[in-house]
């Protein structure tokens, strides 16, 4: 029953075109196959029982575009320096009171006491430094309220310069996503980990770019989105949901099924749960046991 995954992924491929374009799709899909192969081989404790080739060290993708730091500035004297230079603009105390208790609405779900209070740090001060964070909590608190448009509104008002921008892209997204446009919500999600791989969120993206593309039958690349989680971020959280999508993808997709493959996905999953605390105490433990017995009552015979 078993069939090599690389010829399984080859064939999943859409048509895309001739020479070097369908060359470098090739080597994707083969780099794909080869990690997940080494997934596959893995011992409990996450170490490959073979070494894992050039890529084993390598590191998490830069952003599509890096900024060079500025170099140091001479220290100059207090008489040098213009007086409007000496000091930056500062939040005023009523502005941090506002914001903070909006932020604490939104904590405890007093999502419309929430959005008072950031609309009245908009109008009272429409030029402050937290003009941005506020739009970006309105947009989080609209988003709680199934209000999709209006959290969309929101966060497409945050600037690039400010902090809460990668998170503005990423909830733009989830808008999208729980509104039901789900190729734009992908756009947003690959934009968060293609400029901004580094952001607590990356990963969350990537993953939720997984499942969008498993519901719409693109299996391979629902597998290259969990593959990237397990290769750059396997520190974090989200590492058990990429190996039960990996599973679901190789259970599901109508190109790349292959149970016996989601079987050894499923039992791997189970067993890194005795030496990882992410795999033992997660939610979707259950739910994998639940389906490694039923792929082993319809396809092998197996009662439990």
């Amino acid at each position: 029953m078993k069939r090599a995954i690389v010829a399984i992924l080859l064939l999943a491929l859409p048509a895309f075109g001739q020479g070097n374009g369908a060359m470098l799709l090739a080597k994707d899909v083969q780099k794909t196959e080869e990690i997940i192969n080494n997934i596959l081989n893995e011992s409990p404790d996450g170490k490959p029982a073979e070494a894992a080739g050039p890529d084993k060290k390598e590191s998490a993708p830069q952003a599509a575009e890096t900024k060079t730091a500025p170099a140091p500035v001479p220290s100059r004297s207090k008489k040098d320096v213009p007086a409007k230079q000496e000091s930056a603009p500062k939040i005023t105390n009523q502005e941090q009171v506002l914001f903070k208790t909006g932020v604490d609405f939104y904590n405890n779900g007093m999502y419309d006491n929430s959005l008072k209070m950031f609309q009245d740090l908009g109008a009272k001060f429409p030029q402050g430094m937290l003009k941005d964070s506020a739009h970006f909590w309105m947009g989080k608190a609209y988003l709680k309220q199934y209000r999709y448009d209006d959290a969309i509104k929101e966060l497409s008002t945050v600037t690039a310069e400010s902090g809460d921008y990668p998170a503005s892209i990423y909830y733009t997204g989830e808008s999208y996503q729980m509104k039901g446009d789900q190729i734009t919500s992908i756009e947003y999600y690959l934009r968060v980990q293609a400029q901004f791989p580094a952001h607590e969120l990356a990963d969350k993206a990537l993953l939720n770019t997984g499942w969008l593309y498993l519901n719409q039958q693109k299996g391979t690349q629902a597998l290259e989105s969990a593959v990237k989680i397990i290769k750059y971020y396997k520190d974090r959280g989200t590492i058990d949901d990429a190996y039960y999508l990996i599973g679901k993808v190789y259970e599901k997709d109508p190109r790349l099924k292959d149970i016996e493959t989601a079987r050894k996905v499923y039992q791997l999953f189970l067993k890194k749960s005795g030496t990882d605390d992410r795999f033992g105490s997660s939610p979707l433990k259950k739910r994998v046991e639940e389906d490694l017995q039923r792929l082993d009552r319809l396809y092998f015979n197996m009662e439990k």
